[in-house]
């Protein structure tokens, strides 16, 4: 045998195929061989298509075709004697007669050809969408932003932002301002009550240190309303105080300075003021107080009464008839007010003003002219000195006279 027997005898069987050598290539024949069962070309004959059958992709019009046997190569474009073939999508081929195919053994492909059932290289199979077209049921291509839609997501986050920024931030704002404007109006109201108050306090201290105390003009203010007073064997001082009804005038005095005059039954006295004598009558007495109201038709000018509460250290001057020497004036400043002097019922008014017998009655003035207490008596004691006491004005007005 030659190189081919040597060949064939090589070649692997198929499963199920008779072990006897393989049938050489046969002519080429028009039209299609059937396979035997065996494996082998041959059998029945299929006749070519017909001239007036369309063939190829698409419904193009073909030509005659002879086809190699099953498991041949396509013939090469171009050689030289072929016969016309196909091309992809019903493109018309060059004519010219096929060469002649060349047996290959079963199972085997030539190289570059095609399986069978197969596309041509380079095609589309049959039924496939058409070029440039996306196919059924695939997903689109996302789209993109282009560069204007990119800047404009851009500028709008930005502004989103901003705008949550800017709402925070006015947020907190306000919430501060209301906190602010409660606390403002919370110590506005505060300052005013404090200046309320301290308004009062510079008023209550320049009603009680109205100036330097100009003794000698208080003094001449009240002197002309102070009497000395002679009531029977005692002598004191009296001043015109509080409104008579009737026309006349007033006076306050001790009780201690009439007490002998009205035990022994005599309601007349007389007061005077530098040469001139005024006859008076005990009109009231508060034996517990130690305090006389006397009064006289004569018109005299009352002594105000003290509009402020006095308090230690205000100055203070004490106008009267030490043992009778009329028209006395001394001065000192309030040293305390007491509510526990031994045998005294009420409240006295201490101070350190200079005072003998026959100032029991008289006024104790402030620095404004105006009367804040009686003068009642001194306590003596050996080495001591500058103790006096007075009734304090308030209690000549509950129910003695009108203030």
């Amino acid at each position: 045998m030659s190189d081919r027997g040597d060949e064939n005898s090589a070649a692997p069987h198929a499963p199920g195929a008779p072990t006897g050598p393989l049938p050489g290539p046969r002519p080429p024949t028009s039209g299609w061989s059937q396979q035997s069962p065996n494996g082998a070309y041959g059998g029945t004959h299929v006749p070519p298509p017909s001239p007036s059958q369309t063939t190829g992709a698409f419904g193009a019009p073909s030509r005659t075709v002879s086809a190699p046997p099953y498991g041949s190569g396509y013939p090469t474009a171009g050689q030289p004697g072929s016969h016309s073939s196909t091309s992809a999508f019903g493109a018309p081929a060059p004519t010219g007669p096929l060469p002649h195919a060349s047996t290959q053994p079963l199972g085997t492909q030539p190289p570059g050809a095609q399986p069978l059932g197969g596309s041509p290289l380079g095609t589309q199979p049959l039924g496939g969408s058409p070029l440039g077209t996306t196919p059924p049921g695939s997903r689109p291509p996302s789209r993109q932003l282009g560069p204007i839609g990119f800047w404009l997501a851009v500028f709008l986050l930005i502004v989103v932002v901003v705008q949550a920024v800017l709402l925070a931030r006015y947020s907190g704002d306000l919430d501060e301002a209301k906190a602010a404007q409660t606390s403002a109006a919370a110590s506005a109201a505060k300052d005013r009550e404090d200046l309320g108050n301290l308004t009062k306090r510079v008023q209550s201290l320049e009603e009680r240190t109205k100036g330097t105390l100009n003794s000698t003009a208080v003094a001449k203010q009240v002197l002309p309303s102070v009497f000395s007073v002679r009531a029977g064997q005692a002598t004191g001082t009296a001043f015109a105080f509080g409104k008579d009804a009737e026309g006349g005038t007033l006076l306050i005095t001790n009780y201690h300075v009439v007490d002998g005059l009205v035990s022994s039954g005599g309601r007349n006295a007389t007061i005077q003021r530098e040469s001139e004598s005024y006859p008076v009558t005990v009109e009231d007495t508060d034996k517990g107080r130690d305090l006389a109201v006397l009064r006289t038709t004569a018109k005299f000018t009352p002594l105000k009464k003290a509009t402020v509460e006095v308090a230690p250290g205000d100055p203070v001057i004490v106008v009267g008839a030490p043992l009778g020497l009329t028209d006395t004036v001394t001065t000192g400043v309030v040293s305390a007010v007491r509510d526990d002097v031994q045998g005294l019922s009420t409240r006295v008014i201490q101070f350190d003003a200079a005072i003998n017998p026959g100032n029991s009655g008289g006024p104790v003035i402030n620095a404004d002219g105006e009367v804040v207490g009686i003068a009642q008596a001194k306590i003596v004691a050996e080495g001591a000195d500058g103790l006096g006491l007075a009734i304090p004005i308030e209690e000549v007005c509950k129910g003695l006279i009108r203030c």
